[in-house]
């Protein structure tokens, strides 16, 4: 008896294509769940090797199987990879500004729950203003 087939059917790619469809979703919430760690914080390395293994799944799906919709989700997810790329490396960028030649004058609170007013520390002298911006 012979178990050859008479007629050749691709193969059906449906679980690699979810699954690349899954991992697009999850990608980018990787950057919120790996915040303290430094340097997936400041490369988002998580995001990229996710998104990378998710168009990787996506194309290999499309090439055995040649449904529209496997090959849709492989053409979203190269395009989404594309823009993700392009907003990482060219739109995040800061536009080109003048800042003032002096700080406008504040009060503020210190570390210490004292009031700090800028014109009566610049009258004591010199004053570095530092901002710190980041995760705590």
């Amino acid at each position: 008896m012979s178990t050859e087939r008479t007629t050749s059917t691709p193969p059906r790619r449906t679980a690699r294509a979810l699954l690349s469809v899954a991992l697009l979703v999850i990608a980018p919430f990787t950057w919120w769940w790996t915040i303290d760690v430094p340097l997936l914080r400041a490369t988002a390395l998580s995001v990229w090797a996710l998104l990378a293994v998710a168009l990787f799944l996506a194309l290999g799906a499309a090439r055995s199987d040649r449904r529209r919709w496997v090959v849709g989700v492989a053409v979203l997810e190269g395009a989404f990879v594309l823009f993700s790329l392009w907003a990482f490396w060219f739109a995040q960028r800061v536009p080109a500004g003048h800042p003032p030649q002096r700080a406008p004058d504040f009060t503020l609170g210190d570390q210490d729950g004292r009031t700090v007013t800028l014109s009566a520390e610049l009258a004591r002298g010199p004053v570095l203003l530092v901002f710190f911006r980041g995760h705590w």
